[in-house]
Order: structure tokens, then sequence, then C-alpha cells
């Protein structure tokens, strides 16, 4: 009888961990489990109110070096990252009342994949992150971030990352991601 409760129990947490969405892993010696997107500003200061956080010119920041020197293992541990609300001690951008870890992710994952033109967006599979508001950013973001959820917005990146992380690759002209065509399967 213990024998069947201890098999039922280790049946049980292995379909647990498989059921469960593996974001981020650790490998030693490669990426890190975390970015500490909190204390984003602390060293650096702000970012301006325009471009892409991985543009020098724009926000030369080391902690967005560290994450581009990650590459392509970075994303899915910005992508755990999403739902950390911890607040930064100053917001990252100007005009803005503040920032949390988990904006800071999201902001990232998304000016990683914008292209130079800062018009073309490189992940398919995340319209519903796009809400037509016409009020300050700030403002757009927090009512977005209410009324969806911190979860919704990771899922869809989630998602995103998982059809498509085989296809994405790190362009150094445009320093942002991209993804190569697919294949046809014949």
């Amino acid at each position: 009888m213990r024998t069947r409760a201890i098999t039922l129990t280790v049946l049980v947490a292995t379909l647990v961990t498989l059921a469960t969405p593996r974001v981020a892993t650790q490998v030693s010696g490669q990426a890190p489990k975390t970015f500490e997107l909190w204390k984003f500003d602390e060293a650096e200061g702000m970012c301006r109110a325009k471009g892409r956080l991985q543009d020098k010119e724009y926000c030369d920041s080391r902690m967005v070096d560290q994450v581009v020197a990650q590459g392509k293992a970075a994303i899915p541990i910005l992508i755990s990252q999403i739902t950390d609300t911890r607040e930064t001690s100053r917001p990252i951008y100007d005009f803005w009342d503040y920032t949390t870890a988990g904006d800071v992710a999201t902001f990232l994952l998304n000016d990683l994949f914008t292209d130079s033109d800062w018009k073309t967006f490189n992940m398919p599979g995340l319209e519903g992150l796009r809400d037509k508001c016409d009020s300050p950013s700030w403002v757009c973001w927090h009512r977005f971030v209410k009324k969806h959820g911190r979860t919704f917005i990771q899922k869809q990146w989630l998602a995103a990352w998982n059809a498509n992380q085989d296809r994405i690759y790190w362009s150094t002209e445009a320093r942002c991601f991209r993804l190569s065509p697919k294949v046809n399967a014949k």
C-alpha cells in the first residue's frame, strides 16, 4: 500500500512538472536565472522617451548589455520576469510615474524584437498585446496591465516564444532579434 502511495505521489509530481510551463531554466555556466531588472535604474538613470533600450545613443545601459550578451537565452528569462511587480527605485523612462521589473522585462522584449526602423515588430503572435490607446504611454501601459494582467502578457509571450524559438536569431546590424523564414515541409 505504501509503495502504491509513493508511486502515485511521484506520478502526480511528474505530471505537475510536465504541465508547468518552463519559462527559464538555469544551465550551469550560461544564462542567469534572472536579471536584476528592479535595479535597472540604480546605476544608470533613466532612458529617454524615444528609441529602443538596446540603442546606445538612447539608453547606454550595462543591464541591457548583459541581456544582449546572453543572446537568445535571455528571451525565456525575460518572459519569466514579466510578472515581477518589484518597482524600480525610479521609473526607467522620462515622464512615467513608476515602473516594475516586469515592465522592464516586457519593454526589453518589445524593443529587442523591434527593428532598427522602430516600426517593424519581428515577433508574430503578439497582436493581442496591442490595444489602441491615445493617452500617454505610461497611462496606456498601466491601463492594459490592469485590464489583462501580467500573467496574460506572459502567456502571450511564452506562446510566441514556443512557436518561433527555432527561427529567432540576433541581427548585429539592426541590433534586434529577427526570425528566419519558415522552411516548408515536403
